[in-house]
């Protein structure tokens, strides 16, 4: 059997490599949810590389209406082959609407076919009528020799429910739920006949360009062979607290009360690997890049001008636009394209707008430290949850056990003085300072100070 591709991006990559031909494959989900915009999207492609393609419409509108509406969407293209069937009538009438059917795919003989929607033929009719009906397409479908998707208005459980889904090779599920920043629209594949499809749920949008889907963090633990070297995270006498600076492709991780100067330490890290021909990616959820460029200049890192060498790009992406899985192909693109070996996140309580539990938010973070390691990556995340005045040693820090560096930032009342401190609580697999360091920030940076006293 052939393996042919949607077009689409991220769809190849949930279903394994594409589809496999001749197959049925059903497209369920609630109204609104882009099963139209996603089947069409796939023809059109596929007529972009030379197929022939049918669009089977069961609707009250006409075709230049169709048409008219398809082309507001960057993909359509003219080659796409369109007929229209009346919904009352295939819902009195199913049998004389596949015997001409079958009349049209005879003539067009398409490689790709479109039923949309499936779920109105024979609507009125007996459910087992309604199953002979399936059963006796399916056998036309057969014959055609084609890829065949199939539209159905259905939830999860319409789905195992459904005839529909005994004869269809696979299934794929879009879901979307209003929600107070817009629409979060999920993706999932039930059944597919090949065997390595992503499951689990995948996030995706539908602009103007169409469907685009971000595949979940899928990140297995590659083994280690190449030596493992030092390097610096930029910071005046860290390298020494440290034993010899941060292990390439460790995960540290940051936290500190507001003020402590925890995105300095982490533009730093950045501007330090730059400077040394190793280019980083800055994703920001808090500060513009305007805001990061002149805290950087007034601290005297070359932020910009490395940036317009092209060995940093600062990513921003507001709170309320968060996209978990669109964040994370959109590093994992920049990284593969500008051969990033540091990445900085800051600040990771920007995933709490996402993810409504904190298991959720620690699994993705762990996906991303994976996934950072499998690229060869360095990274350092930002987190700003510690409460003034808690214990250091609280494990309160959600995420605090995935990272391989654990540095946190406090201020402290320490002889009538508020001090900046930072203590080192973990390093794997070297030693470090134990003492309570005490630090500054001035326009020449961080400045490490005095041992204050044991943790």
């Amino acid at each position: 059997m052939e393996t042919k591709f949607t077009g689409i991006d991220g769809f190849d990559e949930i279903l394994g490599g594409g589809i496999t031909a001749p197959s049925t494959i059903l497209i369920a989900g609630n109204t609104g949810s882009g099963r139209t915009i996603l089947g069409v999207q796939s023809l059109c492609e596929a007529a972009r590389n030379g197929e022939k393609v049918l669009y089977i419409c069961i609707t009250t509108q006409s075709e230049n209406s169709i048409r008219e509406s398809l082309s507001e969407y960057s993909f359509y293209e003219e080659a796409l082959n369109v007929h229209i069937f009346n919904v009352s009538s295939v819902e009195r009438d199913p049998l004389t609407m596949l015997v001409e059917l079958g009349n049209i795919v005879n003539s067009v003989k398409p490689d790709r076919i479109l039923i949309d929607p499936i779920t109105p033929i024979g609507f009125g009719f007996p459910e087992a009528e309604r199953r002979r009906f399936i059963y006796s397409l399916n056998s036309a479908i057969v014959e055609w020799n084609a890829v065949v998707y199939l539209t159905g208005t259905m939830s999860k459980s319409d789905v195992c429910r459904s005839v529909i889904s005994d004869v269809a090779d696979g299934i794929v599920h879009l879901s979307q739920e209003i929600q107070r920043r817009g629409s979060k629209r999920m993706i999932t594949i039930i059944k597919m006949n090949r065997p390595n499809y992503i499951d689990g749920e995948h996030s995706f949008s539908i602009n103007s360009n169409g469907v685009t889907i971000y595949p979940r963090i899928t990140a297995p633990v590659v083994e280690e062979t190449a030596q493992i070297n030092r390097i610096s995270a930029g910071i005046p006498k860290f390298d020494e607290l440290s034993r010899g600076g941060l292990f390439e492709l460790s995960a540290t991780l940051i936290a500190g009360n507001t003020g402590t100067g925890k995105t300095l330490f982490g533009l730093n890290f950045i501007v330090e690997g730059a400077k040394n021909g190793e280019p980083g990616i800055i994703s920001t959820f808090e500060d513009s890049p305007a805001e990061l460029r002149r805290y950087a200049a007034s601290l005297g890192l070359e932020l910009e001008e490395l940036e317009k060498q092209g060995l940093i790009r600062i990513i921003y992406t507001p709170p309320s636009e968060i996209n978990a899985c669109r964040h994370t192909i959109e590093l994992r693109n920049y990284i593969q394209e500008m051969g990033a070996k540091r990445v900085l996140l800051d600040d990771i309580s920007g995933f709490d707008y996402v993810f409504d539990t904190q298991i959720a938010k620690r699994e993705h973070i762990a996906n991303l430290i994976r996934l950072f390691k499998n690229m060869s990556v360095t990274s350092m995340f930002i987190s700003g949850n510690m409460a003034a005045g808690s214990n250091i040693l609280q494990t309160e820090i959600p995420v605090s056990s995935l990272a391989d560096v654990l540095i946190l930032l406090k201020h402290m009342d320490i002889g009538k003085e508020i001090r900046k401190t930072m203590s080192i609580l973990k390093m794997h697999g070297s030693d470090h300072e134990k003492h309570l360091i005490s630090y500054d920030i001035s326009s020449e940076g961080v400045i490490i100070g005095e041992f204050l006293k044991d943790i």
